[in-house]
């Protein structure tokens, strides 16, 4: 019994209900009390300045110096300070201090507000006796002008005391009063949780097939009447469960190995079945969709318009839709009844067509892009061999530069080619390369070396960082070499002379990584997450004049791919850009594979 969870949330909740009421009732009835003792502190500071104004009213309309001990005398058996100013502001005696080592007390808050109210309150620290002080002072007056005042004042720390006491009384009564509650309310919990315990136990054992269990009714409250439901519950389930588990399993074994999505409507359009893909097409839960109306269920208007029109007209209905960034086939076609006049329900096939549609839409793009980077060769070609037919007269010298600029857009034409041929190489994963051990810090050494005779004709320096431990991983060494080499070649293009290209090397954890560091012009950061696109360029006019095709970061990638690696960029205009590519290490790949 003391395990229930209903008991204890149940008491929990209680307990809160009483904690919580406790508290605010107290930090009510304090906060109150605490104003009332202040405020009946006050009243008696102000009765006692009120007595003091009656006798030394005298002394400050006739002027005469009333000495130290005769104020100590006149309030004898007090704790509060009395101080008697005069209409200067001049301490004319006081029971704590002598008057004459005071300041003047003219601008004292208490005395400003009492000089224009009659009565001032304060509370602030005093510089005389070092505490904090509470003050009330009064105005005494003669006629029609004030001759001076009375000032009563006690330390905070005897309100403090005071206000502890009522708190420490308060919190003693509260607890008291929480104990008496909580054990009455767990009493309270544990006669209603209890019937509830024997009826959930019941309901488990029913769950768990066990269908000739009953559960006793003890009362004909709201629990009684549970306990006979279920009874009732578990009497129908018994005859009904052997034909719906038979029809849900045949059901199930027919859908569940379907990618596309289904969901089977009654002629109500109320749901009777939603397999699991297009619950997540549709984004819904399947478990709850049904038996729901369509229209409350599925928030998609042109599936419930599909639905809508191949009902009423007896009709099968195709429609793509987008839900979110998806984009859906959806095929609703009519069940008839056996006369044929009517529908039985219907029936919605969904398949997710959104991939198609982006593969389509790469192919298009690509074929785009590549139709245009060939176009531009092949039309400089063409341009320049039929100026050299048509001019039979042509100057040798003429005819041998318009010759030099056929070869270099030949050049160019064949690099697109190779480009192109390399791309679809690693386009493939089907494709089985030729994968061996490798070290990456003797490739990249060749490469550096290879390079560097590049990089002075650029007018560029070319360091490398690479470390001196073996960094072994398994893939295609061709492959690789190029994968650095673009890389490398990316950082010459778009580093200005006398810009530096570091090529470094080192490994993290499981990984060797290999970094081109450089100081060009970067890229900007709306254009980062296009850069690895085929035929994409940051700055199209310098790539062309130096070669690019737009297609080596796109290689880049998908060698990395390939090796189950990841490549990351890191830039900033005009500061330059950093490219890391992450391949896993022989003790990685072999460990994944065992």
């Amino acid at each position: 019994m003391l395990r229930s969870k209903f008991l204890w949330q149940l008491y929990t909740t209680l307990g809160a209900v009483v904690m919580v009421s406790i508290v605010v009732f107290g930090t009510l009835t304090l906060a109150q009390l605490q104003i009332d003792t202040r405020l009946n502190i006050e009243q008696s500071l102000t009765n006692q300045a009120a007595i003091l104004r009656h006798y030394l009213h005298p002394y400050l309309e006739a002027g005469d110096q009333i000495t130290q001990a005769e104020l100590v005398s006149l309030v004898e058996g007090g704790g509060a300070r009395v101080t008697v100013i005069d209409a200067e502001g001049v301490v004319i005696a006081d029971n704590r201090q002598e008057p004459g080592v005071m300041d003047n007390h003219r601008e004292r808050p208490e005395v400003l507000q009492a000089t224009s109210e009659g009565f001032g309150v304060s509370e602030r620290f005093s510089t005389t006796i070092g505490e904090n002080m509470l003050y009330v002072a009064l105005r005494v007056q003669s006629d029609q002008a004030y001759i001076g005042f009375i000032r009563v004042a006690i330390p905070l720390a005897d309100l403090e005391a005071q206000h502890a006491v009522i708190r420490n009384r308060l919190m003693f009564s509260a607890s008291v009063i929480v104990a008496v509650f909580l054990g009455i309310g767990f009493l309270a919990a544990r006669r209603i949780s209890r019937p509830l315990a024997q009826i959930t136990e019941g309901a488990s054992l029913i769950a768990a097939g066990h269908y000739d269990h009953r559960l006793p009714k003890r009362s004909d409250d709201e629990i009684g009447r549970l306990s006979s439901t279920l009874n009732e519950l578990a009497r129908q389930t018994e005859e009904r469960i052997e034909d719906l588990m038979s029809s849900r399993n045949q059901l199930a074994a027919i859908l569940s190995g379907l990618t596309e999505g289904v969901i089977a409507v009654d002629p109500n359009q109320k749901i009777l079945h939603m397999n699991e893909s297009a619950g997540r097409m549709l984004q819904l839960q399947s478990n709850v969709a049904i038996r729901s109306p369509l229209g409350d269920v599925v928030r998609v208007n042109e599936v419930r318009q599909a639905v809508d029109t191949c009902l009423s007209e007896l009709i099968s209905v195709n429609a793509t839709v987008k839900v979110r960034d998806s984009t859906l086939d959806v095929l609703v076609a009519v069940l008839r009844n056996s006369d044929w006049e009517s529908a039985a329900g219907a029936i919605v096939v969904i398949e997710d067509i959104t991939e198609m549609l982006r593969l389509e839409q790469v192919r298009s793009d690509f074929v785009a892009n590549a139709s245009h980077e060939l176009k531009t060769p092949i039309s400089a070609i063409r341009g320049f061999v039929e100026t050299i037919l048509d001019d039979e007269q042509m100057p040798d010298d003429i005819a041998k530069k318009f010759i030099g600029r056929i070869r270099s857009q030949s050049a160019r034409l064949d690099t697109i080619v190779n480009d192109l041929i390399h791309l679809s190489r690693f386009d493939n994963y089907a494709l089985k390369m030729e994968l061996a051990t490798l070290d990456l810090g003797v490739l990249l050494r060749q490469i550096h070396q290879s390079k560097t005779e590049d990089a002075s004709d650029a007018d560029l320096s070319f360091h490398s960082a690479i470390c001196d431990t073996a960094v072994e991983v398994n893939g295609e060494i061709k492959a690789l070499e190029q994968m650095v080499v673009n890389l490398v070649d990316n950082a010459f293009k778009y580093t200005p002379a006398g810009g530096v290209v570091t090529l470094r090397l080192y490994t993290l954890g499981q990984m060797g990584v290999v970094e081109v560091e450089d100081n060009g012009i970067g890229i900007p950061e709306d254009e980062r997450q296009r850069i690895f696109e085929r035929f994409y360029r940051v700055d199209r006019g310098r790539s062309r004049k130096q070669g690019g095709t737009g297609l080596g970061l796109s290689i880049v990638k998908h060698i990395v791919q390939s090796h189950h690696g990841s490549v990351d960029l890191v830039s900033e205009v005009d500061k330059g850009s950093t490219f890391r590519v992450s391949i896993p290490l022989m003790v990685a790949e072999a460990r994944n594979r065992v």
